[in-house]
């Protein structure tokens, strides 16, 4: 996997979702350690690299390329939540629209081409889309305008750093309105066919494995799930162990010490004493989960 311009401290967090893991034969020693696990999840700071990974090398080029905005204006809904629901639906209808051909003052506009389309949300918790289109075709603000009628608009260029800027803008989960927390998706980056450019052949096998199916968390839940998450490393596999609090309050609380004991190795990553292994942090963790009188 590619981690262009993923930072170290990331490249270093190989989590992935659950139970052992290859690293590299130069990780594998005899220590035990344990370190914040990293979804790969456009929510986190961190594990957006992991979401980008995915298919960095097949982002094609767009300079140049045709830049669209979308906002919204309260005034036309009641609640964040409808008009999520509403103009998503509008948006589809606007570029079936676009790829028909509209007539604006005389001329017909036609944009049939591959785009990504990305989710963002204002500090208000209304919803904002980008939208980039590979063609070099002009499109008049005013048509837009006309045709979304749900807000304002934008009609630009983009720049390939402006784009990458765009996908790794991350909104993180405190950040994100309650009414996005109870849903149990979101598909914040979306692309039609052809935007991406195609993957390379893979030889033919056959899988007698039972596909994995989702649990089915709100993405409130899913993120408390991941918050107390944590990667256990020992002879260059790894596994991941969940806690019933939050893993940063226990790194918190332990990592004084075992910087004072040089167990504390940097980027998070501690060294599990050998004789009480995770015994000290099973017992941190019920130290804290105790009611305070």
């Amino acid at each position: 996997m590619n981690y262009i311009g993923v930072p170290r401290e990331e490249r270093e967090s190989q989590g992935g979702g659950g139970g052992d893991q290859r690293l590299p034969a130069s990780a594998a020693n005899h220590e035990q350690t344990i370190k914040e696990f990293i979804p790969a999840s456009w929510f986190h700071p961190v594990g957006i690299y992991k979401a980008l990974a995915r298919f960095w090398d097949r982002l094609p080029d767009v300079g140049g390329k045709l830049f669209l905005t979308f906002t919204l204006d309260p005034k036309n809904y009641g609640d964040e939540e409808t008009a999520f629901e509403d103009s998503r639906d509008w948006l589809r209808k606007l570029f079936y629209q676009l790829r028909q051909g509209v007539e604006h003052e005389g001329k017909i506009y036609v944009i049939d081409a591959p785009y990504c389309i990305k989710v963002e949300f204002h500090e208000s918790g209304w919803v904002h889309y980008h939208a980039v289109f590979l063609t070099h075709r002009f499109l008049p603000k005013e048509l837009l305008a006309e045709l979304w009628g749900l807000g304002w608009v934008k009609v630009q260029r983009i720049k390939n750093t402006d784009f990458h800027y765009l996908l790794k803008y991350v909104t993180k989960p405190d950040e994100l309105p309650a009414w996005v927390l109870k849903r149990k998706r979101l598909r914040v980056f979306q692309t039609t066919k052809g935007f991406l450019k195609p993957l390379p052949p893979k030889p033919k096998t056959i899988s007698l494995k039972e596909p994995r199916r989702r649990a089915s968390y709100t993405m409130d839940e899913r993120f408390w799930h991941w918050a107390c998450m944590a990667v256990i490393r020992q002879n260059g596999k790894a596994r991941t162990i969940k806690f019933q609090i939050p893993y940063r309050e226990l790194f918190d609380q332990l990592v004084l010490s075992a910087a004072l004991d040089g167990r504390y190795k940097g980027s998070g990553e501690i060294i599990i004493n050998r004789k009480e292994g995770i015994k000290l942090w099973l017992q941190t963790q019920n130290q804290l989960r105790r009611p305070t009188s």
